[in-house]
């Protein structure tokens, strides 16, 4: 646990990081914390640890992530938090008479337009979004365009290298499913997934290994929008695919996607495979290895524990990762058997084998 002071709050990051890595709120916090109404009722996005949701009294907090929504039932219950969080997943939960809303800046625009189109229509006429961020994370283009599209716009002095805006009535842009086909399939994504619009290069060197999948039950981590879930089960029509992502809009996406195909997939909101209890006979991976702006490795290394412990003896986990990421040695300590099974100039694929009782 690390001490907000000023707040008066103590919080910890989900899953856990070393604090030279990160701590559970920013410059961007501090700022809101500083300037922004506690006691309205207010819509926070984006509150990725929960220091925001600890100190806004009645509001409702709209999570993607299945790791954000841990880490902010964590620190609310280590906190005496005024006031009712409703966490939700989907927008339509959101009531339509929110005074504020309170956003923390993502790292692309389409889904802080995404974002906004769901405020303006849950805001009450008039109510203000505060967009708070580090600074050298907001490109100048995007401030330009908040400026122009926007009733009104106020512009923070930088405090601590983060930025605050605060704005009324952005334009209601709404954002539609961007997508590609492949090998007769039609992908698309809401905004925030992976790739939402081409083929991912990770993906596109782990696709011919994937032939090896001939049934059973198959885990697709960190699907995205579900291109690989539907390639094995189209050419797996008996396996039973568990398509998986932190990400609620990656999940969101896999499954229209799949209604669309008409392959039958099981989608779950789930930090890796927390969420799964079946016995798995495979398990696929194309692990991030960025959280927000941060270059991370605990994600992967989280996926590869638990692909390790639900995997059945004899299970195999399928893996494309960057050849600079030292994935390797963490596959080796937890399967007797890992072998490089493609390579090119980017990515490793491996694959590994737990042991057989």
């Amino acid at each position: 646990m690390m001490l907000w002071k000023d707040a008066g709050l103590q919080l910890s990051c989900f899953p856990e990081v070393p604090e030279h890595v990160a701590k559970p709120w920013d410059s961007g916090d501090e700022f809101i914390f500083r300037t922004a109404p506690l006691s309205k009722a207010t819509l926070v996005i984006n509150d990725r640890h929960g220091a925001l949701s600890c100190l806004f009294e009645d509001h409702y907090n709209l999570v993607d992530s299945a790791c954000a929504i841990r880490a902010i039932e964590r620190n609310r219950s280590f906190n005496t938090s005024n006031g009712r969080c409703q966490i939700v997943t989907h927008e339509d939960a959101i009531p339509a008479d929110i005074q504020q809303a309170v956003i923390k800046i993502p790292k692309n625009l389409e889904q802080l337009k995404f974002w906004l189109s769901i405020c303006s229509q849950r805001l009450i006429e008039g109510g203000e979004i505060w967009l708070a961020g580090m600074a050298k994370h907001i490109p100048v283009a995007w401030l330009q365009w908040l400026e122009a599209n926007s009733d009104s716009y106020e512009q923070y002095r930088i405090e601590k290298k983060a930025r605050l805006l605060k704005l009324t009535n952005p334009v209601n842009c709404k954002t539609k499913p961007q997508g590609y086909q492949f090998q007769g399939l039609s992908l698309s994504a809401l905004p925030g997934v992976f790739s939402r619009n081409k083929l991912d290069i990770g993906s596109q060197s782990l696709l011919p290994h994937l032939e090896i999948i001939t049934g059973g039950t198959v885990a697709d981590i960190g699907c995205g929008n579900g291109l690989l879930s539907l390639v094995i089960k189209r050419q797996c029509p008996d396996a039973q695919l568990i398509a998986c992502d932190d990400s609620m809009v990656a999940v969101r996406s896999a499954a229209d996607n799949a209604e669309a195909n008409n392959l039958d997939i099981r989608t779950v909101h789930s930090n890796a495979l927390d969420e799964v209890g079946d016995v798995l006979d495979w398990v696929v991976c194309n692990p991030p290895y960025h959280d927000g702006h941060k270059e991370l490795t605990n994600i992967a290394a989280t996926m590869f524990k638990h692909s390790a412990s639900k995997l059945k003896s004899g299970g195999r986990l399928l893996v494309v990762a960057n050849r600079h990421l030292p994935y390797e040695k963490m596959l080796r300590r937890l399967f007797p058997k890992v072998e490089i099974r493609g390579r090119d100039s980017k990515f490793n694929v491996y694959l590994c084998q737990k042991a057989a009782s």
